[in-house]
């Protein structure tokens, strides 16, 4: 048996977590949009219940997503329908293909964020939910090159900088080709593209745990300490809490 560190474990149980805000994974054809080499994720979806599909840009990737996924042993009731090779800007899809996408750490790194969210709107049904992640303009500390301070900086000079640091990013990009925000411009380029942010996941466990007052001292914190915002995001749409059910409160 797994031990609760195990990685497919931890993501499972946070799919989980997923499920009390938006309601079962059972049966719900899932869009694993960067699954990356590992497909980590594809099996914690799938362990939920969820047909899944993954998608991987990189050629390799997909190649070590398929062996990896082929060896492994699934557990639960849900099935892998395969590892595609795509751009997310330009996704191989129809619309209205998925009821949920997981997509985690690649909007920073895409070449238009307003292309890839209309793409990601598109394939999503009506009232369709996803989770994004987008890193933080404000975190003190990049995550990407790990040096303090460098986000304040314009773009041109802070690669510069890095660069004379011999800070490194282990995707390959400079800095100013990557694409950060803060909460609020994230929020309004998910609107621009029809999508609803309804929670920022890591905003409202800080509120859980500490109460209103101190979680919003915490969330202040945050503004510079958090790497990335972590959002339930929904795909505007008539008869949403109708047809899918949604139980989560908007994110104040």
């Amino acid at each position: 048996m797994a031990s609760p560190s195990d990685p497919i474990e931890r993501r499972i149980a946070f799919v989980g977590g997923l499920e009390d805000l938006i309601g079962s994974m059972a049966d719900r054809v899932v869009l694993d949009l960067g699954c990356g080499g590992d497909a980590l994720w594809t099996r914690a979806y799938a362990a939920r219940g969820a047909r899944v599909l993954a998608l991987e840009i990189d050629a390799a990737r997909c190649r070590e997503a398929r062996e990896r996924l082929a060896a492994a042993r699934l557990v639960g009731a849900g099935a892998v329908l395969g590892v595609t090779r795509g751009d997310g800007e330009h996704l191989p899809f129809a619309t209205e293909s998925f009821s949920f996408v997981h997509c985690a750490q690649v909007l920073e790194h895409v070449r238009s964020p307003a292309a890839f969210l209309g793409e990601l709107a598109r394939i999503l049904v009506p009232g369709g939910y996803a989770y994004l992640t987008a890193i933080n303009r404000y975190a003190f500390r990049d995550p990407h090159f790990r040096v303090l301070g460098v986000n304040y900086l314009p773009r041109s000079f802070a690669d510069r900088l890095l660069a004379w640091l011999g800070a490194v990013n282990p995707e390959g990009q400079a800095l100013a080709e990557m694409h950060y925000f803060s909460r609020p411009e994230f929020r309004r380029l998910c609107a621009a593209s029809g999508l609803d942010m309804l929670v920022d996941l890591k905003r409202r466990g800080r509120l859980a745990r500490r109460g209103r007052l101190g979680g919003r001292l915490a969330d202040l914190w945050g503004v510079v300490h958090g790497a990335a915002f972590h959002a339930v995001v929904r795909r505007v749409g008539d008869d949403v809490e109708r047809d899918l059910g949604f139980v989560a409160t908007r994110d104040a």
